[in-house]
């Protein structure tokens, strides 16, 4: 475990070093593997073979390290909760702050917070996996799209799984997660280009593909409900 987190700590402090490191051992193993010919597979043959299959964080690995960071958040939300519970009791006991509080709306969602915390800590998993799916599909598509030559499945999950590691800016309380958010796309851009080989236009186009989609997708609800209503 001690080994996971430290290689979890240095792909979140060197995103585009660990990416261009994955893809000079994959490089280096798969020479060694063709330098072997066609002889009878030996143990150093079978080392190189597996060398190219497991190198780097696997997802079940960053989800490990990642969903105690999430927990370590959902903490933090539920005393920050807390705490607004304690300044707001202070507040209505006092005459000059007490016209501004409304208990019934505020117990109330103090309620739905805290039940939202911890729904959000116990379905992390669910929410990680589906996110590592998406962006597997995107990059796969792309990866095949620009003709990438190697593994794509196993560097796609390569560049995927390592960009999970955001997950650390979970334990920043209040920013955390919106820092997550915006880092991620970064730390996705190292893998595209540092380890797949992409260009810097090919990887900032497979980090906006969500966005692209998004919007059109709007277009074609809004170009659909106006024609819609135009034939009514």
């Amino acid at each position: 475990m001690i080994t996971i987190i430290n290689d979890y700590i240095v792909a979140f402090l060197h995103p585009f070093k660990t990416h261009e490191a994955l893809r000079h051992n994959r490089h280096k193993a798969l020479v060694n593997l063709r330098s072997s010919g066609l002889t009878i597979a030996d143990q150093s043959h079978v080392e190189h073979q597996e060398h190219l299959k497991n190198e780097g964080l696997s997802f079940v690995e960053v989800l490990s390290v990642s969903w105690i960071m999430a927990i370590i958040n959902g903490i933090y939300s539920v005393g920050l909760i807390y705490l607004g519970f304690l300044t707001t009791e202070s507040m209505s006991d006092s005459d000059a702050f007490s016209f501004l509080i409304n208990d019934e709306i505020s117990v109330e969602g103090q309620k739905v917070l805290i039940s939202w915390s911890i729904i959000q800590a116990i379905f992390f998993p669910v929410t990680l996996w589906f996110y590592s799916k998406v962006w597997m599909v995107v990059v796969k598509f792309f990866g095949s799209l620009f003709n990438f030559e190697g593994d794509l499945e196993s560097v796609s999950a390569q560049v995927v799984n390592h960009s999970i590691v955001t997950n650390v800016f979970l334990i920043v309380p209040i920013f955390g997660e919106m820092i997550r958010h915006f880092s991620s796309i970064i730390y996705l851009f190292a893998g595209l280009k540092n380890n797949m080989g992409l260009t810097t236009l090919q990887s900032l186009i497979v980090v906006c593909s969500p966005l692209f989609i998004f919007v059109l997708l709007i277009v074609l609800v809004v170009v659909y409900f106006s024609t819609l209503f135009a034939m009514l």
